[in-house]
């Protein structure tokens, strides 16, 4: 670090000249009065390059004349330490604090100046000076539709402090996100009565990063266009986001499960969900009072309550003012068990129970039947529980989705047996007890258990004596490896992880064949740990995002 130091020093030097460096760069015990004339960065790329303004936990260097024998520094009215051994007449090496070591932003604290403060033995020099916000972010912005002049505009996002400027450019978003830009270009009008409404500055859970939950207002000036990008720009940086004064189309980025069951939350991601009309799926028609839309407006939450006939059109449709979007949804043709008649019972034991939903709680909201598989002290086994099923005794193997539903040339990464699951309070993924699932498949004519249809759920041991291990996803896990606790939800497997489809296309699926499946409790443990999950929608979902 000390020759890093250096190494800067002799950069300035160099920049000063000799000549100059010997007259003017040079250690001096006269007076004179302290004066500061500008600050640079730690970097002898930059070592020309003055700055205004810096972000915490950074060094820099400050400049100037007659800085020898400085006694204290403040920067925000916070004294900072420096090493005095590197205080010479023309430079002081300072680190600025971070927030999580107490040090305060003016963007918080309105009482602290922006400025550096030198107090040296013959006298005080001052620079005003900036230590920025972290860089922000937009999020979303809201106003009702079809927006005006005078109308009030929202921002939301994080970090929006120091504002400095706030206003309109037509030049759209998307043409920005492609560009390399160092100032935004188009016809700029800048937004009126510019207000924060919340600033709330916290610290990150589980972290020791500060951020700033931001909402400000301004007032939509008269545009000479209709769409555009709204600009911030900040102390911190600038950022912008698409603006538009007509309602814009929504879109579809996900949804949390194709197939809900009874009472399970359906939730639809997207954009633009604004003053949404009606959901509809199949031959189901949902008014507003029937589904919640967030007020991000990102997404819209629906406790599912009917579901669409065998037979209707399997796409779900979000209707808003400004347009409507579509997605697949509830496709019967991909459904292999119910539980409710499709699928036939190879009845091995130890079976799963079926059950049928007769209440009101989870998980007792599901369609009719489901299969539970429920062993209160499940100890060390090789063979235990299981659902496993074919599709019926006098045609076994089951129909698979048309290459309409699922592309020929799809990946079986992409491709995945899929359940509706509600795990009751399992044992799975508690740190301590080191249980699995195997799952198999049987592709048409292939009637024995090998290691070519069967998946452990990457389960290995990592120390056998202590009982440990480790599994490639948690045991009934979502898309994204969560698994959750009391509630329906949508597991996947990727067809992939089984050698058999390993690789292989989806027409390569369709040709091989799916004759059997098997979901069985296993554990090599010597622990015992309790089991309790249900099952329903058996199926092949298809996810291309």
């Amino acid at each position: 670090m000390i020759k890093y130091i250096q190494t800067i020093l002799i950069a300035f030097l160099v920049g000063c000249g000799f000549a100059t460096a010997l007259s003017s760069c040079s250690d001096d015990d006269g007076g004179g009065t302290p004066e500061i004339t500008g600050v640079r960065i730690t970097n002898p790329a930059k070592a020309d390059s003055l700055f205004t303004a810096s972000a915490p936990d950074s060094t820099i260097v400050i400049l100037g004349r007659n800085l020898q024998h400085a006694q204290r520094v403040f920067i925000n009215d916070q004294q900072v330490w420096f090493n005095p051994v590197f205080n010479t007449d023309h430079s002081i090496i300072v680190k600025v604090p971070s927030e999580d070591n107490g040090f305060k932003l003016t963007a918080f604290n309105s009482d602290l100046k922006d400025e550096i403060r030198v107090e040296t033995n013959h006298g005080t020099a001052i620079y005003a000076f900036k230590i920025k916000a972290p860089y922000p972010s937009i999020s979303r912005l809201q106003a009702r539709y079809p927006r005006k002049a005078g109308d009030v505009l929202n921002i939301f996002g994080k970090n929006l402090v120091d504002v400095e400027r706030v206003y309109f450019t037509d030049i759209p978003a998307s043409q920005l996100d492609s560009t390399v830009w160092t100032q935004i270009g188009g016809n700029h009008v800048d937004a009126t009565n510019l207000q924060t409404i919340v600033k709330d500055h916290h610290n990150v859970a589980g972290t020791t990063t500060y951020e700033t939950t931001s909402q400000l207002s301004v007032q939509i000036p008269s545009l000479p266009y209709e769409k555009g990008a709204l600009v911030v720009e900040c102390t911190g940086g600038t950022v912008y986001f698409p603006f538009s004064l007509t309602l814009a189309p929504p879109t579809i980025t996900g949804i949390n499960t194709d197939m809900p069951v009874m009472g399970e939350t359906l939730t639809v991601y997207g954009t633009e969900f604004v003053q949404v009309e009606a959901v509809t799926y199949g031959d189901v028609t949902l008014t507003p009072d029937e589904f919640t839309v967030a007020e991000t407006e990102d997404h819209i939450d629906i406790v599912f309550a009917r579901k669409p006939a065998e037979g209707s059109t399997p796409v779900l449709t979000v209707v808003t003012g400004g347009g409507q979007v579509s997605t697949p949804f509830y496709d019967y043709s991909t459904l292999l068990v119910d539980f409710d008649g499709r699928g036939a019972d190879n009845g091995w034991g130890p079976n799963a129970s079926f059950e049928t939903a007769n209440g009101t709680d989870a998980p007792y909201t599901a369609d009719g039947t489901f299969a539970r598989i429920n062993v209160p002290e499940e100890g060390q086994q090789w063979w235990g529980t299981m659902v496993f099923f074919k599709n019926s005794w006098d045609t076994p193997s089951f129909t698979l989705p048309s290459f309409d539903v699922i592309p020929a040339n799809a990946s079986a990464n992409n491709i995945y047996l899929a359940m509706e699951v509600y795990n009751n309070g399992s044992d799975y993924n508690n740190g301590d007890w080191p249980a699995y699932l195997r799952y198999a498949v049987w592709p048409t004519g292939l009637s024995t258990d090998n290691v070519e249809n069967q998946w452990d759920n990457g389960f290995e041991w990592l120390n056998y004596d202590e009982q440990t291990a480790t599994l490639t996803y948690p045991v009934l896990s979502d898309i994204d490896g969560n698994a959750p606790q009391q509630q329906w939800y949508r597991h996947v497997v990727p067809l992939s992880v089984f050698p058999c489809y390993s690789g292989k296309s989806y027409a390569d699926i369709v040709t091989l064949g799916l004759e059997n499946f098997r979901i069985q409790s296993i554990n090599q443990s010597t622990k015992v740990g309790k089991i309790d999950f249900c099952i329903d929608n058996v199926r092949i979902y298809y996810n291309n995002r």
